[in-house]
Protein backbone atom coordinates (compact mmCIF):
# COMPACT_ATOMS: atom_id res chain seq x y z
CA UNK A 1 0.00 0.00 0.00
CA UNK A 2 0.88 3.09 -1.05
CA UNK A 3 1.12 4.63 2.78
CA UNK A 4 -2.64 4.04 3.37
CA UNK A 5 -3.61 3.28 6.82
CA UNK A 6 -6.71 2.47 8.65
CA UNK A 7 -7.91 5.22 11.29
CA UNK A 8 -7.70 2.81 14.18
CA UNK A 9 -3.92 2.16 13.88
CA UNK A 10 -3.93 5.89 12.93
CA UNK A 11 -5.31 6.76 16.32
CA UNK A 12 -3.49 4.19 18.23
CA UNK A 13 -0.21 5.26 16.83
CA UNK A 14 -1.14 9.08 18.05
CA UNK A 15 -2.54 7.70 21.28
CA UNK A 16 1.04 6.19 21.80
CA UNK A 17 3.02 9.22 20.21
CA UNK A 18 0.48 11.71 22.54
CA UNK A 19 1.69 9.30 25.85
CA UNK A 20 5.44 9.25 24.69
CA UNK A 21 5.24 13.22 24.27
CA UNK A 22 3.33 13.55 27.30
CA UNK A 23 5.95 11.21 28.99
CA UNK A 24 8.44 13.21 27.69
CA UNK A 25 7.43 16.87 28.15
CA UNK A 26 6.70 15.31 32.20
CA UNK A 27 10.37 14.24 32.21
CA UNK A 28 11.81 17.56 30.86
CA UNK A 29 9.41 19.57 33.06
CA UNK A 30 10.60 17.53 36.25
CA UNK A 31 14.36 17.35 35.03
CA UNK A 32 14.06 21.66 34.21
CA UNK A 33 12.58 22.51 37.72
CA UNK A 34 15.26 19.82 39.13
CA UNK A 35 18.01 21.87 36.94
CA UNK A 36 16.60 25.19 38.71
CA UNK A 37 16.64 23.76 42.18
CA UNK A 38 19.88 22.78 41.33
CA UNK A 39 21.20 26.43 40.10
CA UNK A 40 19.99 28.08 43.10
CA UNK A 41 21.63 25.28 45.86
CA UNK A 42 24.55 25.73 43.44
CA UNK A 43 24.58 29.05 44.14
CA UNK A 44 23.91 28.46 47.74
CA UNK A 45 27.09 26.47 48.08
CA UNK A 46 29.11 28.87 46.24
CA UNK A 47 28.00 31.77 48.29
CA UNK A 48 28.16 29.56 51.41
CA UNK A 49 31.85 28.12 50.58
CA UNK A 50 33.01 31.94 49.62
CA UNK A 51 31.51 33.21 52.87
CA UNK A 52 33.68 30.42 54.65
CA UNK A 53 36.44 30.82 52.15
CA UNK A 54 36.74 34.93 53.89
CA UNK A 55 36.02 33.60 57.39
CA UNK A 56 38.53 30.79 57.48
CA UNK A 57 41.10 33.43 55.76
CA UNK A 58 40.64 35.76 58.29
CA UNK A 59 40.56 33.19 60.80
CA UNK A 60 44.03 32.26 59.67
CA UNK A 61 45.40 35.06 59.62
CA UNK A 62 43.62 36.32 63.67
CA UNK A 63 45.13 32.78 64.58
CA UNK A 64 48.58 32.93 63.39
CA UNK A 65 49.24 36.71 65.05
CA UNK A 66 47.44 35.06 68.19
CA UNK A 67 49.91 32.35 67.93
CA UNK A 68 52.76 34.74 67.87
CA UNK A 69 52.02 36.98 70.29
CA UNK A 70 51.39 33.69 72.41
CA UNK A 71 54.61 32.57 72.09
CA UNK A 72 56.45 35.84 72.30
CA UNK A 73 54.52 36.44 75.40
CA UNK A 74 54.73 32.83 76.72
CA UNK A 75 58.64 32.47 75.78
CA UNK A 76 58.99 35.97 77.65
CA UNK A 77 57.09 35.54 80.19
CA UNK A 78 58.69 31.92 81.00
CA UNK A 79 62.41 33.12 80.39
CA UNK A 80 61.78 36.25 82.71
CA UNK A 81 60.39 34.00 85.52
CA UNK A 82 63.54 31.51 84.63
CA UNK A 83 66.04 34.21 84.87
CA UNK A 84 64.75 35.39 88.18
CA UNK A 85 64.51 32.07 89.34
CA UNK A 86 68.32 31.39 88.50
CA UNK A 87 69.10 34.68 90.20
CA UNK A 88 67.43 33.84 93.59
CA UNK A 89 69.10 30.27 92.97
CA UNK A 90 72.74 31.59 92.50
CA UNK A 91 71.71 34.22 95.63
CA UNK A 92 70.81 31.31 97.57
CA UNK A 93 74.07 29.38 96.66
CA UNK A 94 76.35 31.97 97.45
CA UNK A 95 74.84 32.73 100.70
CA UNK A 96 75.26 29.29 101.58
CA UNK A 97 78.47 28.53 100.50
CA UNK A 98 79.43 31.72 102.45
CA UNK A 99 77.74 29.81 105.42
CA UNK A 100 79.46 26.31 105.00
CA UNK A 101 82.81 28.20 104.45
CA UNK A 102 82.38 30.65 107.57
CA UNK A 103 81.64 27.30 109.63
CA UNK A 104 84.22 25.27 108.15
CA UNK A 105 86.67 27.96 109.05
CA UNK A 106 85.30 28.34 112.37
CA UNK A 107 85.73 24.49 113.23
CA UNK A 108 89.50 24.90 112.32
CA UNK A 109 89.74 27.48 115.03
CA UNK A 110 88.04 25.43 117.15
CA UNK A 111 90.07 22.06 116.20
CA UNK A 112 92.99 24.09 116.62
CA UNK A 113 92.27 25.95 119.99
CA UNK A 114 91.30 22.24 121.23
CA UNK A 115 94.44 20.43 120.28
CA UNK A 116 96.02 23.40 121.68
CA UNK A 117 94.12 22.87 125.05
CA UNK A 118 94.61 19.32 125.07
CA UNK A 119 98.48 19.67 124.68
CA UNK A 120 98.00 22.01 127.74
CA UNK A 121 95.96 19.53 129.75
CA UNK A 122 98.56 17.29 129.30
CA UNK A 123 101.18 19.01 129.98
CA UNK A 124 99.51 20.45 133.12
CA UNK A 125 98.66 17.09 134.16
CA UNK A 126 102.45 16.50 134.09
CA UNK A 127 103.32 19.60 135.92
CA UNK A 128 100.66 18.65 138.43
CA UNK A 129 102.07 15.16 138.97
CA UNK A 130 105.29 16.14 138.95
CA UNK A 131 104.13 18.63 141.91
CA UNK A 132 102.58 15.97 143.52
CA UNK A 133 105.37 14.21 143.95
CA UNK A 134 108.02 16.61 145.34
CA UNK A 135 105.22 17.33 147.75
CA UNK A 136 104.71 13.95 148.94
CA UNK A 137 108.83 14.06 148.85
CA UNK A 138 109.33 17.37 150.48
CA UNK A 139 106.13 15.84 152.99
CA UNK A 140 108.16 12.96 153.48
CA UNK A 141 111.82 14.19 153.99
CA UNK A 142 110.47 17.32 155.93
CA UNK A 143 110.99 17.17 160.27
CA UNK A 144 107.91 17.63 161.62
CA UNK A 145 109.73 19.11 164.96
CA UNK A 146 110.15 23.11 165.52
CA UNK A 147 113.97 23.97 165.42
CA UNK A 148 115.60 24.17 169.03
CA UNK A 149 116.55 27.07 170.60
CA UNK A 150 113.36 28.87 169.59
CA UNK A 151 111.19 30.89 166.88
CA UNK A 152 110.86 28.58 163.68
CA UNK A 153 112.90 30.20 160.65
CA UNK A 154 111.24 29.72 157.39
CA UNK A 155 112.32 26.70 156.03
CA UNK A 156 111.31 22.77 153.79
CA UNK A 157 107.96 23.31 155.91
CA UNK A 158 107.05 26.61 154.45
CA UNK A 159 107.91 25.68 150.75
CA UNK A 160 106.01 22.45 151.70
CA UNK A 161 103.31 24.73 152.59
CA UNK A 162 103.56 27.03 149.06
CA UNK A 163 104.12 23.81 147.31
CA UNK A 164 100.65 22.27 148.58
CA UNK A 165 99.17 25.55 147.95
CA UNK A 166 100.34 25.72 144.51
CA UNK A 167 98.94 22.10 143.76
CA UNK A 168 95.81 22.40 144.85
CA UNK A 169 95.54 26.03 142.60
CA UNK A 170 96.91 23.56 139.83
CA UNK A 171 93.95 21.11 140.68
CA UNK A 172 91.26 23.78 140.63
CA UNK A 173 92.54 25.02 137.08
CA UNK A 174 93.14 21.53 135.79
CA UNK A 175 89.17 20.53 137.18
CA UNK A 176 88.26 23.88 135.35
CA UNK A 177 89.58 23.27 132.10
CA UNK A 178 88.81 20.00 132.17
CA UNK A 179 84.95 20.85 132.87
CA UNK A 180 85.39 23.29 130.00
CA UNK A 181 86.67 20.90 127.65
CA UNK A 182 83.74 17.68 128.61
CA UNK A 183 81.34 21.06 127.78
CA UNK A 184 82.96 21.82 124.55
CA UNK A 185 80.20 21.54 121.66
CA UNK A 186 82.73 21.92 118.32
CA UNK A 187 81.81 18.51 117.62
CA UNK A 188 85.14 17.00 117.93
CA UNK A 189 85.98 14.40 120.57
Amino acid sequence: MLGLITRRRHNAEMSAVRSYNDALRERCETAEENERAERVARRTITRQHAELDAANRRLDGRNRELTRRLEDTTEGVYVTQLETRLQKLAHGTSRWMLAVWSRDRRINILQQQLGATRTNLVGAQARVAELHEQLRKAEAAADPRPPEGGARYPGRRDELRAARDHAAALDRRLSDVTEANANCKCGAA
